[in-house]
C-alpha cells in the first residue's frame, strides 16, 4: 500500500478527491528496480497499472533474450503505463525496461475494476487521463514519421 500524499503529487491522480485517492492508495504499492530490469515483457498477461515515481523506464519492442529494440517511449516520473490491462486482451503490447534506478507505483488491475464499479466517475476521470496520454503520444509518433519521411524528400527534391 502506498499513502494518498505519494498520489497527489502526479498530474494524473489531480481529479481526483481524497476519499478516491484513499481507495487507490490501498491497492498500490512501490515497487523498485535496478537499471536494466524489465517491469514487464511484452505479451505478459497485463495486471498492472503503473506509474513512473523515480527514474527512467522505456517502452520498447525487444526479443526476449536481446539488449537493444525500438523504443517507442521514455517514462519520466509522473508518466502512466501498463494500461493494456484496461483493455479486452489484457496483454502488454511492449516490454517496459528500466534505464536506471527506478521506482514505480503498481496499481492491481483487478482492485482498480472493482473501484470503478463503485465508483464509476473515478474511472471515467481516469480514462480521460489515459485518452489524453494516448493522444500525446500518438501526436508525437506522428510527427516523428513525418520528420523521418520528410528528411528524404527534401534530399531526393534537392538531388534533382
Amino acid at each position: 500500500m502506498t499513502e494518498v500524499i505519494d498520489l497527489k503529487q502526479y498530474e494524473i491522480f489531480g481529479t481526483f478527491s481524497d476519499k478516491q485517492l484513499s481507495e487507490l492508495a490501498k491497492i498500490t504499492e512501490k515497487k523498485v528496480y535496478k537499471k536494466r530490469a524489465h517491469i514487464h515483457e511484452r505479451s505478459d498477461r497485463a495486471t498492472r497499472l503503473f506509474v513512473v515515481s523515480k527514474g527512467l523506464v522505456s517502452l520498447r519492442d525487444i526479443e526476449h533474450g536481446d539488449l537493444v529494440g525500438i523504443s517507442y517511449h521514455i517514462c519520466e516520473p509522473g508518466e502512466l503505463f501498463g494500461t493494456a490491462c484496461l483493455m479486452e486482451l489484457q496483454e502488454y503490447s511492449l516490454t517496459a525496461v528500466c534505464l536506471e534506478d527506478s521506482e514505480v507505483m503498481a496499481i492491481e488491475a483487478d482492485r482498480l475494476f472493482e473501484l470503478f464499479e463503485k465508483d464509476p466517475g473515478l474511472g471515467y476521470n481516469l480514462m480521460l487521463k489515459i485518452a489524453q496520454l494516448y493522444f500525446d503520444r500518438y501526436k508525437h509518433a506522428k510527427n516523428q514519421l513525418y520528420e523521418m519521411v520528410k528528411a528524404p524528400t527534401i534530399i531526393t527534391a534537392l538531388a534533382e
